[in-house]
């Protein structure tokens, strides 16, 4: 799917694109694409994402304390998912500058994107998984990574010469990004 061309706004068919791509999305963060990339104010924003639901290409959910855009009401945001919407988070701070993105089917990572030329893939590393993110990374080739953690200890414990920058998203959805030596 292609990034946001530079000075467009977000239309309807890119939200449906948007979905039927990544299957989910938190509410906030339709809301804050709209925010960012459309001329709407807050009413209109709100109609927006009624629209989207009457376009049968999402439906809201509640889970976990949370609303979700879903693409089907059956679908648990939960496992892969859930860190998929958490990995979103990224993409969507640099959804502007970004040429193409997709989510991902591989164990390597969850959305994979294209900057100016360049791969980069954001990896969600479970706790007590960091030995297979450093593993993953080590068959990646040139890609290089964005690695959302749960919590700054597991900074330590993942190696690599392919890490980015290492992502912690707090309890508002707010991202911190932290070099290798987790400053």
């Amino acid at each position: 799917m292609l990034g946001i061309p530079e000075g467009s706004a977000i239309t309807l068919e890119y939200c449906c694109k948007l979905m039927m791509e990544y299957t989910a999305l938190d509410s906030a963060q339709l809301y804050t694409l709209l925010k960012r990339f459309s001329p709407y104010g807050r009413k209109k924003r709100l109609q927006f994402c009624r629209a989207l639901c009457h376009t049968q290409y999402a439906r809201q959910i509640e889970s976990g304390g949370r609303n979700y855009f879903v693409l089907r009401p059956s679908i648990k945001i939960q496992g892969r998912l859930k860190q998929q919407v958490s990995c979103f988070w990224v993409l969507l701070d640099y959804i502007d500058k970004v040429d193409r993105h997709f989510a991902t089917g591989t164990p390597g990572s969850l959305i994979s994107m294209e900057i100016e030329g360049r791969d980069y893939s954001i990896l969600y590393a479970q706790p007590g998984k960091e030995k297979m993110c450093c593993y993953l990374m080590e068959q990646s080739g040139r890609t290089r990574y964005f690695i959302l953690v749960e919590n700054l200890a597991q900074i330590q414990l993942i190696r690599g010469g392919h890490v980015h920058a290492f992502v912690l998203l707090d309890d508002k959805n707010t991202i911190h990004y932290y070099s290798g030596t987790g400053g």
